[in-house]
């Protein structure tokens, strides 16, 4: 048997990166970068007016000139006006570039602007380039701006529009396979018999991924027939770049995943690690090494799989930043009952002292997949320790990362 951190290297050496592509930008929300954005002039690249007002220069202000004739109006947009008599002013809209001759800016509600005359109020004390945003105070030209292997969320895009990206460089989409088994499984469409249980660890491994931001993933059921599971399995590894089962891989009678992949060439690299839940956890690759998840059937060993193996490994095939770890501690004293790394779905709360808080909601047992809605992840308790004490802190998981 396996540990996890045994586990984890092996899955870790065994990373079929995806394939960069270069895509148009409003296709590339949520992927992964494979070039750095690089800003293609001063940012901002002006001296830019902050506030609607009136643009002055400070000397006439510092000189005792309170009252100054308006010469015109700077909008955004449009080329930069001259001042061209001190003791006179320009209007200006945020937004728009500093006039020349101009270094201070006062907005309207420290003036009364009447005929074409504005008038400071009384008491107003003005400052030197006061609401000016200076040319390249955010950064020059050149500097990098976001790097390969960062995420493309909202402020990511920005930035690419910004600097003029209309196609940017990516990780491919891989194409998944969402695979549930099982006689006893009938499509949610159907009725159900006394006996049967509705496909849901299908729907469960395509939402997290899609949650998680893997848009192509497909759902399939095979049943628990050798040939079956054989001649789909072939045909689902040509046209899909990673495999994630569910079911057929214990030891079981009718478990004929391990033999079924062996029989089409696909590398097992471990079978059963020192878990629980998911014990049965089997991991390997095809000749041309794409991965191959098999998860237990079991609900919650399904769900526990997907984050804390399917999505570390979808991140690191995309080129994406190793994530921070994160950890809570317990709000009571846990008792656990195995030898195990143990997996305990965790409400989270967060403390007066800023701490995360792990509020234990134990399943009755793997399948008890009701729990899990209650819940935003589970905490990793290490294996050979059966009690952990309110306060022990552990490594956390969140279901949507």
């Amino acid at each position: 048997m396996f540990t996890v951190e045994e586990a984890d290297n092996i899955i870790s050496v065994n990373i079929k990166k995806f394939q960069p592509v270069r895509i148009p930008l409003q296709d590339a929300y949520g992927m992964v970068l494979q070039e750095d954005l690089i800003a293609d002039r001063d940012l901002p690249p002006f001296d830019r007016v902050t506030m609607d007002g009136i643009s002055i220069r400070y000397d006439a202000w510092e000189k005792g000139n309170r009252a100054f004739s308006v010469k015109g109006t700077q909008k955004a947009g449009t080329s930069p006006l001259k001042l061209k008599d001190p003791n006179t002013c320009l209007e200006v809209m945020t937004g728009a570039v500093l006039p020349d001759g101009c270094d201070c800016v006062v907005p309207y509600e420290d003036i009364e602007l009447d005929n074409g005359r504005a008038d400071l109020r009384k008491g107003v004390i003005l400052n030197r380039r006061q609401f000016v945003h200076h040319q390249a105070s955010d950064c020059p030209r050149g500097t990098l701006l976001v790097e390969k292997g960062d995420r493309l969320l909202a402020a990511e895009v920005a930035i690419a529009a910004s600097i003029g990206k209309t196609e940017v460089l990516v990780a491919a989409s891989p194409k998944i396979a969402a695979v549930g088994t099982g006689d006893e499984v009938v499509d949610v469409q159907k009725g159900v018999g006394p006996q049967q249980i509705r496909q849901s660890n299908a729907f469960a491994i395509q939402a997290a991924l899609k949650l998680a931001g893997y848009d192509h993933v497909d759902r399939f059921h095979i049943r628990d027939h050798k040939d079956e599971i054989r001649k789909q399995l072939t045909k689902l590894l040509e046209a899909f770049d990673v495999i994630v089962l569910s079911g057929g891989v214990s030891m079981g009678e009718f478990d004929y995943v391990p033999e079924a992949l062996a029989d089409i060439g696909v590398q097992r690299l471990f079978h059963q690690v020192k878990q629980r839940p998911g014990k049965p956890f089997w991991f390997g690759k095809s000749v041309e090494g794409k991965p191959v998840f098999g998860l237990p059937g079991n609900p919650v060993s399904t769900q526990v799989g997907i984050c804390r193996y399917v999505l570390p490994y979808l991140e690191r095939a995309s080129g994406a930043h190793e994530r921070e770890k994160e950890f809570a501690v317990l709000d009571k004293d846990v008792d656990v009952k195995t030898d195990r790394v143990y997996f305990l779905p965790v409400k989270i709360i967060s403390g007066e002292d800023a701490r995360l808080i792990a509020v234990p909601q134990m399943p009755h047992n793997s399948g008890d997949y009701a729990v899990l809605a209650k819940t935003d992840g589970f905490v990793e308790l290490p294996a050979d320790t059966s009690r952990f004490a309110k306060g022990t802190a552990a490594r956390l998981f969140r279901w949507k990362t």
